[in-house]
């Protein structure tokens, strides 16, 4: 028992040095980034742009319940949906590119698209 109170003190201290959990005053969550602050494509508005991101997302919905490698293909098939329709990301990040860093096992949407070879 007393064990597992100095490891929760250690968790806790730990939280508490590093910032987790703690708000600066003002401080407001904004959630992830929308897509077009992320994706571009020559010409096309903002809202155009979240129109094909939500399209790619209600395609390929994505349950964080299931197995974590068959997130990460659901996730690529996003990316694949959103670049298939000329959206790209702003720092020139390809998902094929991407797809290299996932090998063990190997994403079956990233296989399909020839990633491996």
């Amino acid at each position: 028992m007393k064990n597992k109170i100095i490891t929760l003190l250690c968790l806790s201290s730990l939280s508490v040095f590093s910032g987790c959990g703690v708000f600066k005053p003002g401080y407001i969550d904004h959630g992830p980034p929308v897509a077009a602050a992320w994706l571009q494509k020559p010409g096309a508005t903002p809202e155009e742009i979240a129109d094909a991101y939500y399209k790619c997302e209600e395609r390929y919905s994505d349950d964080p319940k299931l197995d974590i490698h068959v997130r990460e293909n659901i996730i690529f098939k996003q990316r694949f949906c959103v670049e298939d329709q000329g959206y790209f990301p702003k720092d020139g990040t390809r998902a094929i590119d991407a797809c290299k860093n996932y090998r063990n096992p190997k994403v079956p949407i990233c296989e399909a698209r020839g990633a491996y070879n």
